[in-house]
Order: C-alpha cells, then structure tokens, then sequence
C-alpha cells in the first residue's frame, strides 16, 4: 500500500513538499467526492451534487498536470480558486451559513498556508478571509440570496459529516506530510553536523600533523645531516650517527606513508583492489627494511612464512598494515629486544602474528588505540609517531575483508594478529 501511495503522490527527490502534499490532498479529495456525488443526488440536493461532481473533474484533470506533466506550480493555484468558486456557489445552493461550506473553507485555508509560495501567500489567505466573512455578511444583508434548502435532520447529519471528512482528512493528510518533513530535515541536519564534526577533527588532526608531528623528525634529520657534513668519517659515532639518520628518515617516510594515505582515505575514499597475491612476496621486502632499522637498536627481527600461501589482499593496503605494525613493535621495544612475525593457517584465514617482548601498553591506551582520539606516544629512543598507523592499519585490514586485533600487558609486550582471507 505504501508503495503505491508512494507513486501517486510523488517521489522525495522529484517533487517539493508542497506538490506532495498537493498530490495528497488531490487523492483524499478523489475518495470523498465520489461519495459526495451520488450522497448528494441521494439527499436532494442536485445542485451540491453538480458542484461537487465539477470539483472531482477539476481535481483529477489539475492532478494529472501536476503529478505526471510537472506543472507543479499552476495547478495547486488553479485548485485553491477553483475551489474557493464551487463554494462560493454551492452556500448560496446549500443553506448557506447552516450549511458545511464555510467548514470547507477551513480546509481550503490550510491549503493555502501549506501549498502557496511566499510572494502568493497573503493573497489566497487575503481572498479566503474576504471569502469567508463576505458570505456571511452578505447573506445577513440580503437573505433572499440564500436558497434555504428543507432537509430533515438525517440529509443534514450526512451532508455536514461528508464536508467534515473532506476538511479533516485534508488537513490530517497536510499535517502528516509536513511533520515527517520536519522530522526527516531534523534527522539530516544531525547528521551533517556529526560529518562537519567529523570534518573538523579530521582538519585539526592533519594541522595538528603537518604543523609538529612531522616538522620534528624532519628538524632532527637536518640536524643529523649537519653534524655529518662537520664530522670526520674515521670518527667512531660517524656509523652511529649514521645508522640514527636511517632509522628517521625511514620513519619519517612511514609517517609521510600514513598522512598520504589516511588524507586520501578522508576525502576521496579507497577502494581496495584484492587479488591473489604470495605472502611472502609481499611481506619480505617490508620485512627486510624494517631489519635494519631493527639491528640499529640491537633488536632480533625474525620471521617464519611459508613460501607457499597465497591470501586474497590488497598488495599495497597489507604492506601499510605490517609497516605499521613493525614499525610500532620496534618503536616500542627496547634495545636487545625481540620481534617475530610468523604465520599460521586458521581456515578460512590465515592470520600474520607480530609479536614484541616491548614496553607493552596501559589500559588507556588499549581501549582507543585503533581511533582518530589515539594520541602519539614516543618509543624508547624518543621515537615520534602521528597517531595515524593503527587507526588505518584497521581500516585497510576490514576494507580486505579481514580482522586485526592484539594483546598487550604493560612492561610485557604486545601482540598484533592481522586475519586475512585465505587465496
């Protein structure tokens, strides 16, 4: 039933309020007047009846050029008048002030405040209110314009609640429409304002990034870089200092990875592209990278894959995830520590295990680790991160079709499982 309410008054995005409701009232007024026609034929009164079978004419012609010819302004104005006309004739063919017309004319005002534009408004609500009281008036100063019409309390009991179903159901119909309008605007506005506070902690982080996060390695870079153009290369520290700049530049170059990534994932969104592809292809080249920056602490980063398994991933978005994950079991892991990356199958996963013997994380930091809220922490060396990593580590891994969680004791350690499909 809906769905077909739905067609005859009008799609949302196709028509305005005002011609819903228009294409409402049209269909109530279908109903009742054909009841009307034959009640009033029924109850003597051939003159109402010939009123009202004008209006259903008039009502489904002006409906058919409003609903399916879009001449959507003309024709509720051209029903509003028409309308005020048939009941300017019908009181004085229908007892006129102890007849149902200016019951009508309640409705009809309601339309007139629902349907009409602002530069026609004070008009038809002007013309209704002459209309109105006009007819009163003008029957107490000449009677004899009124055909009194002899009816038995039964015709008129009929003749008063037809006119009250109309005007009731008209105004019900209105009120409907335009309370689920109010409520549907409520419920939009609600949501661009969480999406504008989304956007604005979104700008604040990415300010936030631009404006110290990363000016810091890069200062630190150039500090490093300065001290080495002074430096003699036979001194001891010239390695050191050497194997320092390495590490930075590497994660400063993950930090910029993150910030390229999570800023396009923001604004234009990232399909991932998932395929067939060798885990350990994958994984080896990332794994190789982040062993020197390892050895550089004195840390032991080893791991254990199977040549032959094949995952159903994105290349790209699970390289960013292990990057990630290495990159923050190394920042938080002190110098002689251990980091394994082993991979075991859990039909119909397998899942990668990153696991460090670091400083591990507190329950604070456990509970908004994956969200925008994280906030970068310093490793052991005075590392700095930008908060970003395991935020889009999670949204990459789900947007493959996968799950990633961890386990963590402070002064413990942590670790990290990425669950991806199995090829």
């Amino acid at each position: 039933m809906n769905k077909y309410w739905y067609y005859l008054t009008g799609a949302n995005d196709e028509f305005s309020l005002e011609s819903r409701i228009f294409h409402s009232f049209c269909l109530v007024a279908f109903f009742v007047l054909s009841i009307l026609v034959p009640l009033n034929m029924i109850l003597g009164l051939p003159i109402s009846a010939l009123l009202s079978a004008i209006a259903l004419i008039t009502q489904s012609a002006l409906y058919y050029l409003s609903r399916f010819r879009h001449l959507t302004r003309i024709s509720p104005l051209l029903s509003i008048f028409i309308i005020h006309i048939i009941v300017i004739i019908n009181y004085f063919y229908n007892s006129g002030i102890q007849g149902p017309s200016l019951l009508l004319l309640v409705a009809i005002f309601f339309l007139v405040i629902s349907l009409t534009k602002p530069k026609e408004y004070w008009f038809f609500i002007s013309f209704n209110l002459v209309v109105a009281i006009g007819l009163p008036l003008s029957e107490y100063l000449n009677p004899a314009l009124v055909d009194k019409l002899e009816m038995g309390l039964e015709f008129r009991f009929g003749d008063m609640i037809g006119t009250y179903l109309l005007s009731i159901l008209t105004i019900l119909i209105g009120l409907r429409y335009i309370k689920k309008n109010y409520y549907i605007s409520q419920s939009l506005l609600e949501a661009k304002a969480i999406d504008l506070e989304r956007i604005n902690s979104t700008k604040n982080k990415l300010f936030t990034i631009v404006s110290h996060d990363l000016r810091a390695p890069l200062a630190n870079v150039r500090g490093y870089l300065e001290i080495l153009s002074h430096l003699d290369p036979a001194k001891e520290n010239w390695q050191e200092i050497q194997n320092d700049l390495i590490e930075m530049t590497q994660n400063t170059d993950n930090m910029l990875s993150n910030i390229l990534m999570w800023s396009t994932s923001q604004m234009d969104g990232i399909t991932p592209n998932k395929k067939q592809i060798s885990l350990t292809n994958t994984l080896i080249p990332v794994i190789k990278v982040f062993q020197s920056i390892a050895n550089a602490k004195q840390i032991a980063l080893t791991f254990d894959i199977d040549p032959e398994i094949k995952v159903l991933a994105d290349e790209n978005m699970l390289q960013l995830v292990i990057r990630n994950i290495l990159s923050n079991a190394i920042k938080f892991t002190p110098n002689g520590g251990n980091i394994t990356l082993e991979v075991e199958s859990d039909y119909p996963n397998y899942i990668i295990r990153i696991s460090d013997n670091g400083i591990g994380m507190s329950d604070k930091t456990k509970n908004s680790i994956f969200s925008l809220k994280a906030e970068s922490s310093f490793g052991t060396r005075n590392e700095k991160g930008v908060g970003l990593g395991l935020n889009l580590s999670k949204e990459f891994t789900d947007m493959q079709g996968g799950r990633i969680w961890f386990e963590s004791s402070l002064g413990m350690g942590s670790t990290f499982y990425i669950s991806i499909p199995i090829a």
